[in-house]
């Protein structure tokens, strides 16, 4: 009994801050997910000259608790470049 007394408190509070992390991962991913079909729609409507770069940050911040007495955060870069293939395929007849 003195046993489970000192240990299960322990476990209990590692699981929770393992589900807590997996919990901070999937946010990371799921934001990720977002801002590429971001990107992705931003290449579908993109209408400028021949390339052009996007680029976004977005910062994620796991909330502070429990055993947690410091901010964990991730900053998440997004950069894609954005082609014109309209102007792309008229720059190729022009050099025939």
């Amino acid at each position: 009994m003195v046993e489970a007394a000192i240990s299960l408190p322990l476990i209990i509070i590692t699981a929770m801050l393992m589900i807590r992390l997996f919990v901070f991962y999937l946010d990371i991913l799921t934001t990720g997910i977002k801002e590429h079909r971001e990107a992705m729609k931003m290449q579908d409507a993109y209408s400028g000259v021949m390339m052009h770069t996007y680029e976004t940050e977005k910062e994620i911040v796991m909330l502070r608790g429990g055993v947690l007495k410091r901010n964990v955060s991730k900053t998440i870069n997004i950069k894609a470049y954005l082609i014109n293939e309209d102007f792309l395929v008229r720059s190729g007849e022009a050099l025939d």
